[in-house]
This record gives structure tokens, C-alpha cells and sequence, in this order.
């Protein structure tokens, strides 16, 4: 059996199979539907496997290859990252698309230190009108924009 030389392309490729076989486990009682007629399954399905085969080539990759080994991972980028993609989404709903937007941004920007308020502030602003342009205007989607009033 072949040693990993490449440990950082081979835990990079096994973790896009691990998503994508976890997204096929999860999609697997969607209707696939044809080519012509796609269900709801048709696209999840497709990126899934493609996911899937794409992590393959990684691990060959890392297996063939040799390369640098991972760095220690940062918790601190991981954990707000992930909490900003969580208060996003708890959020939308009862603190509308801007503020929530806002938060996003906000705990993005505190996982890399060196970001400036000013450079937060021009990218929430920016990602909000952004967001309510394709989302709301564009695609006619009914979430609210601001926090609804209290009543």
C-alpha cells in the first residue's frame, strides 16, 4: 500500500468525499427524475458524485504526489466562520436580510484579525444590496428585508 506523500491533498480530497458521499446519503429520497424532466434530486445528485470523484482525484493526488504537510488548524477562524454561516441562517427571518447580513460579515471579519470596521461596514452594505437585488427583486423570494416590528 502506497504511503500519503502529500498529507495535505489527501485530507483535502478525503474530506470532499466524505461531503459529497454524506449529500447522496441525505438526497437519497429525492425523485432523480431525465435529463428532460429533472426532479428535485437531479442536481444534488449530480454535484454529489462530482464531489465525490473530484475528492478521489485528490486522494490519488496525495497518494502520487509529494507534498507539504497540513498546518495545525486555527479553531478560532473555524469556530466563526461557522457561527456566522449559523446566525445567517437562524436569523434571516426574524432580523431580515440586512442585519443578518451584517452579523455574517461581522464574525467573518472577527476570524481574521487585521480587518478594519470600515472594510466590514462596505462589505455588509455591499452583500445586502447584492442579496437583495438577486433574491428579493431578482427571483421575487419572500423573506423580509428588515426586522418586522413587534406586534
Amino acid at each position: 500500500m502506497s504511503s500519503v506523500r502529500a498529507p495535505a491533498d489527501f485530507m483535502a480530497g478525503l474530506m470532499f468525499v466524505a461531503v459529497g458521499t454524506a449529500a447522496l446519503v441525505v438526497g437519497r429520497g429525492y425523485r432523480m427524475g431525465s435529463l428532460l424532466s429533472m426532479g428535485p434530486g437531479y442536481f444534488p445528485r449530480i454535484i454529489s458524485v462530482l464531489l465525490v470523484g473530484f475528492g478521489l482525484l485528490v486522494m490519488i493526488n496525495g497518494l502520487r504526489t509529494q507534498g507539504a504537510t497540513p498546518d495545525r488548524p486555527l479553531l478560532r477562524p473555524l469556530v466563526l466562520v461557522l457561527a456566522a454561516v449559523a446566525a445567517f441562517g437562524l436569523g434571516i427571518e426574524s432580523l431580515g436580510l440586512v442585519l443578518s447580513t451584517a452579523l455574517l460579515v461581522a464574525l467573518s471579519c472577527a476570524a481574521q484579525p487585521g480587518r478594519s470596521w470600515l472594510e466590514a461596514g462596505l462589505l455588509a452594505a455591499g452583500l445586502s444590496l447584492l442579496g437583495w437585488a438577486v433574491f428579493v427583486k431578482g427571483l421575487g423570494l419572500t423573506f423580509p428585508v428588515w426586522p418586522q416590528a413587534a406586534g
